[in-house]
């Protein structure tokens, strides 16, 4: 008991009336597993319909990618208060339609992890769910619970029944220990999709930021990775992101929820934000060679404490699971969360200034290279479920950009006073987590809070189609900037590739930044390569590999790739062909800080990167 007080923090729980009135009452239980699936039970509250339709999402936030958690669910049944099966259509992957639904009492399900899933669209691991028995749970409450449609807002309780010498680990504040069941509770269904829970043997560590209590909660198969490696690392970062934020964390708690794979999984890796936590899907290695990226991946994940838990629009708050409307302002909240842990890092003196202005260039050239660059920001994210879904990986790239420039007007239009974080602060005391803003005023608001040289910045490069005049933007701050040049190359198709820890061969863990010819390819997540060309794929040296085979080839013949493809439980190799195309790639450009400046420079400098 005493160790739950420590690591789920000792917070008070909430109202009596939610522990007298449950409503959706939910159990789980860890210790039954058959067939790599577990059993859901919910015992329903008197809603008093006759018709109820039962839903699971279709897409969450922060993934703006279509998942269809139905399909995960099966055996569902509906009983009477005696037992007796009442009359379910399932209309759609996502949602049960109950007759009959003021007797209803009950309903069960057993779930699948996504893990494992061999059909269909694959599960980025970080918004997945994992069932490894005796090892490991992933409980991402979106793949395990549902709402009945109309009582999105009912609160809920969820009892964890886990083994006797597994660990539950979550942001959850309140959690009751009884034997071996934690009970949780939460105010309504988007705060069981916001708080994910991991079950293991438990490896934890903790950090005190000020009044913030951080948990860092580790699941590494082969123990690569430890918790208290990973507290002193996270500590810096932590107390580094404090001071930028002007001293205090604007949360009371966090967690972070780290799963290593010990072998490749046809699955996406990475991060995926949450309001007071983050869950983190990633190869095991040595946790030396990882630490510089997990730093990275940990920095833009816990600034999204700012966006979009402080600050966001009605459609992030009112989020629809299963018909979402998307928010105009991706820029804000990937954008600037990223564009914030970089230069967060700088600013604190964690990486130098030339390893800062490195990393804006990579992503130039990516944004550039990958995207188009006259696409309204706004439209992009309106439309990144559809139209313009191939590109989405342009808010991590240009996006980042956008908040960079943004950052040097401020500063300069206000004369080294004003800069992006306290644009966003005053933006959180104007709206906050309890009042969103409404989407299409969000500009009109920050022209009120600033000038209107500030709202011809977003005219121009976030609504309107205007490329970002980065020439202009660098020399603000003394930097000089040479414009990358444009070449053609041959490639794979900008798929993305892993190692397999086990067997050593290439598999593909991405495929969201394909290009055409990619696409065209027609990669999944998981295949592993077993020839290019016909030439079977070598145990190392790839990079020679593809320089002979890249150096054969002519536009417009066929191409080959021959990859592993494991589908309904079994392994068969399928042929990727299509006419080679070579794709337009942007070399980075040059950045360079000036040595001779004038005064304004350098006090633009000094206050950008707190650096001269």
């Amino acid at each position: 008991m005493l160790q739950r007080i420590m690591f789920f923090f000792s917070f008070i729980m909430f109202a009596v009336a939610l522990q007298a009135d449950p409503g959706y009452r939910y159990e789980v239980d860890l210790n039954h597993v058959l067939n790599d699936r577990v059993k859901v039970t919910l015992a329903v509250p008197d809603l008093n319909r006759n018709t109820l339709k039962f839903q699971l999402p279709k897409i969450i936030p922060g993934t703006y990618t279509e998942y269809n958690f139905g399909r995960l669910v099966h055996g569902f049944t509906a009983e009477d208060e005696n037992g007796q099966s009442l009359f379910v259509t399932h209309p759609d992957v996502n949602t049960w339609i109950i007759k009959q639904a003021k007797k209803l009492k009950t309903i069960t399900y057993w779930v699948d992890d996504t893990y494992d899933l061999t059909e269909g669209k694959a599960v980025a691991g970080m918004s997945g769910t994992n069932i490894e028995e005796g090892r490991h749970f992933l409980l991402n409450g979106h793949g395990f619970f549902g709402y009945f449609d109309k009582f999105y807002d009912l609160p809920i309780q969820i009892d964890v029944v886990r083994p006797n010498d597994f660990y539950g680990s979550s942001a959850y504040p309140d959690v009751e220990v009884i034997g071996n069941r934690d009970r949780y509770h939460a105010p309504n269904y988007a705060y069981v999709v916001d708080m994910p829970m991991m079950y293991c043997r438990p490896d934890t560590a903790t950090v005190r930021i000020g009044k913030t209590v951080v948990l860092i909660s580790v699941y590494s198969p082969n123990g690569l990775v430890e918790s208290s490696f990973l507290q002193q690392a996270y500590s810096r970062l932590l107390k580094s992101q404090a001071a930028y934020l002007g001293g205090q964390l604007p949360v009371d708690r966090y967690a972070f929820l780290m799963y290593f794979m010990a072998e490749q999984l046809p699955i996406g890796t990475g991060a995926l934000e949450h309001n007071y936590s983050s869950v983190y899907c990633l190869p095991e290695m040595d946790q030396s060679v990882l630490a510089p990226f997990l730093v990275n991946i940990a920095a833009h994940e816990f600034f999204h404490i700012l966006t979009p838990l402080q600050l966001h629009s009605e459609e992030i708050h009112h989020f629809d699971f299963n018909d979402p409307n998307m928010s105009r302002h991706l820029w804000l909240y990937e954008g600037v969360t990223e564009y914030f842990a970089h230069n967060n890092q700088v600013y604190s003196g964690m990486i130098s200034k030339e390893e800062f202005l490195k990393r804006m260039g990579d992503k130039i050239q990516d944004s550039k290279t990958r995207y188009s660059d006259n696409l309204p920001f706004t439209k992009l994210s309106e439309g990144c479920l559809g139209r313009y879904a191939n590109e989405y990986g342009n808010v991590y790239q240009k996006g980042a950009l956008i908040a960079m420039c943004l950052d040097l007007e401020l500063i300069n239009w206000s004369g080294g006073e004003y800069r992006l974080v306290n644009l966003v602060s005053d933006l959180t005391k104007r709206f906050g987590p309890h009042k969103p803003f409404q989407d299409k005023s969000l500009i009109q608001e920050i022209v009120a809070l600033t000038d209107k040289k500030i709202g011809d910045f977003f005219t121009w490069y976030v609504t309107g189609d205007r490329p970002l005049d980065y020439a202009y933007f660098f020399n603000l701050a003394g930097v000089a900037y040479s414009p990358p040049s444009d070449t053609f190359v041959y490639g794979l198709g900008d798929v993305q590739l892993g190692i397999d820890q086990e067997t050593g061969h290439l598999v593909v863990n991405g495929i969201y930044q394909l290009n055409e010819f990619g696409r065209a390819l027609g990669y999944k997540d998981g295949d592993e390569l077993i020839s290019v060309q016909g030439q079977p794929m070598p145990a190392t040296a790839f990079g020679p590999y593809f320089k002979g085979i890249f150096a054969q080839i002519k536009e417009g013949e066929r191409f080959e790739v021959t990859v592993l493809r494991k589908e309904g439980g079994l392994a068969r190799e399928v042929q990727l062909a299509a006419p080679i195309k070579r794709i337009r790639r942007v070399l980075t450009p040059e950045l360079t800080y000036r040595n001779q400046t004038v005064d304004r420079q350098d006090m633009i400098r000094k206050v950008w990167l707190n650096q001269v």
